[in-house]
């Protein structure tokens, strides 16, 4: 059986996650980001209580589905957050930052308007 190997043509692929880092096309990114289509520093401290005004500028991308980067442990978010989303008609996933990563991969691989909210 002959495998070929696909081109992921999107500038925003992620390359590597490991140490809190993440790597994407040639740039290395720390700290919290958003990825739509650009990559931004995202405005969440670990310390802050999640709500939906966290994800304001994401949802505001209207993606088909959010992938949120919980980082290294797995952290639920509130229901209000994950129905007040799915009411726009976006759908909304929370899993680890490295499964979120992967995730995150595969939906753009399939051309599909996807997002990440990723705590590294």
């Amino acid at each position: 059986m002959e495998l070929t190997l696909q081109s992921i043509k999107s500038a925003l692929f992620i390359k590597n996650y490991e140490d809190h880092s993440l790597y994407i096309g040639d740039k290395i990114y720390s700290g919290n980001i958003l990825i739509t289509n650009l990559v931004e520093k995202w405005n969440y401290n670990d310390k802050d209580s999640l709500d939906l005004s966290h994800f304001k500028g994401v949802v505001s991308y209207e993606p088909e589905i959010i992938i949120y980067g919980t980082g290294m442990n797995l952290n639920i978010p509130e229901s209000n957050i994950i129905y007040d989303i799915q009411k726009q008609g976006i759908g909304f996933e929370f899993m680890i930052t490295e499964s979120a990563c992967k995730t995150f991969n595969l939906l753009v691989s399939e051309n599909r308007k996807v997002a990440a909210v990723l705590v590294l």
